[in-house]
């Protein structure tokens, strides 16, 4: 692995997010550290379910608006946020046009039912198998920083 790699724009495969119903393109993983980065494209009028952050959470918008509604914090174009972990909240994708957004996640994601149980668990292994699962349905190569080439034949 080089000391500098790049994910260039052109390159980025995006997959249906199993979890969120979102499309996602993984970037990049630290497998020591636990963070995962990922683009997320989420279509307008979609919401993805209350969670909890296990980790600190970093978002860049590229493009689109979207909320945090319980916190009150609206997010667009250009703006970056950061959340701490333990924050329970909801995502809203508001307005008449995609919300595309980089997510720099330290730790897991716990996603919660109706009934306030976390039913889901998601991390970089759970978010790496997705996207690999992903690309290889469409016939792509997956290619992710941080993750050798040879390790996407191997079962994480």
């Amino acid at each position: 692995m080089s000391a500098v790699e790049v994910c260039k724009h052109d390159t980025q495969f995006f997959v249906k997010d199993p979890i969120s119903g979102g499309d996602f393109c993984l970037l990049q993983v630290d497998q020591l550290s636990g963070l995962w980065v990922v683009r997320s494209r989420f279509a307008p009028g979609m919401s993805v379910r209350r969670h909890l952050h296990s980790g600190m959470v970093n978002a860049i918008t590229l493009s689109g608006y979207w909320s945090y509604p319980e916190a009150s914090i609206r997010c667009g174009p250009g703006d970056y946020l950061t959340e701490q972990a333990g924050a329970i909240h909801s995502l809203a994708v508001e307005g008449e046009n995609h919300a595309d957004i980089i997510f720099m996640i330290h730790g897991s994601i716990l996603y919660f039912d109706q009934a306030g149980n976390v039913d889901c668990i998601e991390d970089w292994r759970t978010a790496l198998r997705d996207f690999r699962d992903g690309c290889s349905a469409f016939g792509h190569r997956a290619s992710v920083l941080g993750i050798p080439m040879h390790s996407f034949t191997e079962s994480q």
